[in-house]
């Protein structure tokens, strides 16, 4: 039996018997999760300052928490130096390290130290915050991940027990709500998840004051068909896509779905999974783009499409399906999950327009963690692939997200030539619903060049309407928070937190969102209430921006955020 050094939950450390070696104080088990979590060897006496401000001597306070830990490693070798090595015994697993091995036990992980809350200094306290939202973001990403690979493949029993994990982690996040009732629909148990979806309606309707949105309600549908006579269900399955196709293209999103719901239905009834791959693809996609709310549903389909694609040689439709669940993850802000998937992906992918799309959606995962530099050659890759093959859609698409990563790499005369680009594709393909987007990028670009804001406010303002006209949380929360930076730099900070407020509402009013405008929009918050004056209301904005940094692992921000709670 290997040793054992667990850290998410209570803490232990386990010999090679089972047996639980002693540790005395939260202090050491603080000193111990520290070390090994630090991205660098931390030095003496920046680490004692850090545990032990409040004790005499805080060297000799670390000292002794490093001697007791070696003793109960049974190790003379480990945890010494300054800076301070781990140089932990090879023979040793640690929990928190392992979270991304296929053999790390998920539902056993609990939060880092479990409930122990070490007396350190407000650095510490920090620090310890922001990794145990980092820690659970990742623990739930996996928890999420498997439950819906164990739909996929029809383990129903461990997806039910992963799903119900997750509702008990995060009682109020309805997407795991979602997975546990498509689960008990899967497993054949349609009263269990009518009942479950009662039961959460209910409770979010008197904790929250609103109940969950629709996708909960809709994932314990069973859609019954049947095609007309006279045609094969080959070719009513195949008019059953288009028709949902050509209905999402025209704008009437509940038609549409409804088609492709149908064509699933009736493909499963059809014994080729490419076709049933291929319908489920269609839906899972549609779900995920064209519905705000139904990420989760739509997860769940694009993965039993890779596990179908697999089975009937589709290596494309594999790649498009972990291309959309990369993208899934990559704006929930599970960047570790999503750069998974899109591994996968681009390992499927046979041609240059599957890969074009799988370029676009690595930029957009790495631009908003912080690796700026990739995620632009990223974005030039999918381009490159994309306009020799002529794909205008897959250009805009690359254009408008990749200019937002240049603008975070203050490249703004390039960020400016590929909006400018951008915006004439989407007035030649009359893409409408995608023009706010690129126009609120571009708006920012000119007023960090120092653009008057008033001559930027009536295009904002028009792409605004339009992004309400369209019902895009994502889109309007954008153009709300340029409005709201342009009101800022005219020295109108109580306009200006006004519209920030209304783009966190809008931006937070689907389980859906995108983690990263999510962050600057508190990010934002945060600098205009210090502009006002109001330091406890910032004070509270910037530990909501740390948290929130750190589970969508914007590493930038998480160290803005601190330095901000610091001062």
């Amino acid at each position: 039996m290997r040793r054992k050094i667990s850290l998410l939950g209570e803490p232990a450390i386990v010999d090679d018997n089972g047996q639980t070696q002693p540790v005395r104080g939260y202090q050491a088990w603080a000193t111990l999760a520290r070390v090994l979590l630090a991205r660098a060897p931390l030095d003496r006496r920046y680490l004692a300052a850090e545990l032990f401000p409040e004790t005499a001597d805080p060297l000799g306070a670390l000292r002794w928490c490093l001697a007791s830990l070696r003793k109960s490693l049974n190790s003379s070798d480990c945890l010494r130096g300054d800076p301070i090595e781990a140089n932990i015994p090879t023979d040793v697993d640690i929990d928190v390290l392992r979270t991304a091995h296929d053999d790390f036990d998920i539902e056993a992980a609990g939060p880092l130290l479990g409930s122990i809350e070490p007396r350190c200094s407000p650095e510490f306290a920090t620090w310890l915050l922001v990794e145990r939202e980092r820690i659970a973001g990742v623990v739930e990403a996996r928890i999420r991940q498997e439950a819906i690979h164990a739909l996929s493949v029809e383990d129903h029993a461990r997806a039910l027990r992963l799903a119900e994990l997750g509702v008990r982690r995060r009682p109020y996040d309805e997407a795991f709500h979602i997975l546990l009732v498509r689960g008990l629909v899967l497993a054949g148990r349609y009263q269990a998840a009518l009942d479950h979806v009662e039961a959460t309606e209910a409770v979010f309707l008197a904790e929250l004051g609103e109940k969950p949105s629709l996708a909960l309600r809709s994932a314990a549908r069973r859609t019954i068909s049947a095609p007309p006579g006279g045609i094969s269900l080959a070719a009513f399955v195949a008019s059953s896509l288009n028709a949902g196709l050509a209905a999402l293209s025209a704008g009437a999103v509940d038609a549409g779905i409804d088609c492709l719901r149908r064509a699933v239905s009736d493909a499963e009834t059809f014994n080729d999974s490419h076709l049933l791959a291929k319908a489920t693809l269609e839906l899972g996609t549609a779900l995920v783009h064209a519905v705000r709310g139904f990420d989760d549903e739509g997860s769940i389909l694009l993965r039993q499409c890779a596990e179908r694609a697999h089975q009937s040689g589709s290596a494309n439709l594999a790649a498009a399906a972990f291309r959309e669940l990369g993208y899934v993850e990559a704006l929930a802000g599970r960047r570790p999950s999503a750069a998974a998937y899109l591994a996968t992906a681009l390992a499927c992918a046979e041609d240059r327009d599957t890969r074009a799309g799988i370029h676009a959606v690595l930029g957009f995962n790495l631009i908003d963690w912080g690796r700026l530099d990739e995620g632009l050659v990223e974005y030039e890759c999918s381009l490159d692939h994309a306009r020799a093959v002529g794909n205008r859609r897959r250009q805009v698409w690359s254009l408008g997200l990749g200019a937002w990563g240049l603008l975070a790499a203050d490249r703004l005369p390039q960020a400016d030539r590929w909006l400018a680009e951008c915006l004439v594709l989407v007035d030649d393909l009359r893409w409408v619903a995608f023009r706010p987007w690129p126009v609120a990028v571009l708006s920012e670009s000119h007023l960090r060049q120092g653009t008057s804001p008033a001559e930027l406010r009536p295009r904002l303002e028009e792409a605004f309407a339009l992004s309400c006209q369209f019902q895009d949380p994502c889109w309007e929360a954008a153009i709300a928070r340029v409005l709201a930076l342009s009101f800022a730099a005219d020295h109108q900070p109580a306009t200006a937190m006004t519209w920030l407020t209304e783009a966190r509402r809008r931006c937070f009013r689907n389980t859906d969102g995108y983690a990263a405008l999510q962050v600057e929009i508190l990010a934002s918050q945060v600098e205009i209430s210090r502009h006002l004056g109001n330091p406890a209301l910032a004070d509270a904005l910037a530990r909501e921006w740390i948290a929130a940094a750190a589970r969508a692992h914007m590493d930038r921000h998480v160290a803005r955020a601190a330095a901000f709670i610091g001062r």
